[in-house]
């Protein structure tokens, strides 16, 4: 979807949201960051109401910004650019992705992002267990800079994983 598409949470998403709550309930954390999307800021509220931990919003946690290809799948991407388009989907799971010729960013421009937040962690919470609700595009980042693998799949809405900064 990216960050320039600002939609609330369906059903479905609100549905997923508070089944990962409950899934959450009796796990200590101590703050949850968000994206201030509104999909990831509804997911957090959802959460934050069951679990009682308060919410900062970041937004070095916005999702990538695909730029004029935002809100279009892998196949309408490409077949909206050109014949020889790259293959955006493959460059994606890569983290070799350039939006900035469209608009939107690199991968580099959100890895400065999303590590300036990983200090901002590191430098005032490192005594704190935090829970983050971000968007596939960080998280497929995450993986990549300190799992130091990628995600084969798209990460599925509302699915939890863990990392040690």
């Amino acid at each position: 979807m990216g960050q320039r598409v600002d939609e609330s949470l369906n059903q479905e998403g609100i549905r997923q949201a508070e089944e990962l709550s409950e899934n959450l309930i009796g796990q200590h954390f101590d703050i949850i960051f968000t994206s201030p999307l509104k999909r990831a800021l509804e997911t957090a509220q959802i959460i934050s109401e069951k679990i009682k931990v308060p919410i900062l919003e970041k937004k070095e946690l916005l999702e990538r910004d695909f730029g004029t290809l935002s809100g279009k799948s892998w196949d309408e991407m490409s077949k909206g650019v050109s014949d020889d388009s790259p293959d955006f989907k493959k460059q994606d799971f890569e983290q070799y992705y350039n939006y900035r010729p469209y608009g939107g960013e690199s991968v580099e421009d959100v890895k400065e992002r999303l590590l300036i937040f990983i200090d901002e962690i590191k430098n005032n919470y490192s005594d704190k267990k935090v829970l983050i609700i971000a968007h596939g595009g960080i998280l497929k980042l995450a993986h990549f800079l300190f799992k130091e693998d990628k995600l084969e799949a798209t990460p599925a809405n509302a699915s939890l994983y863990e990392f040690e900064i």
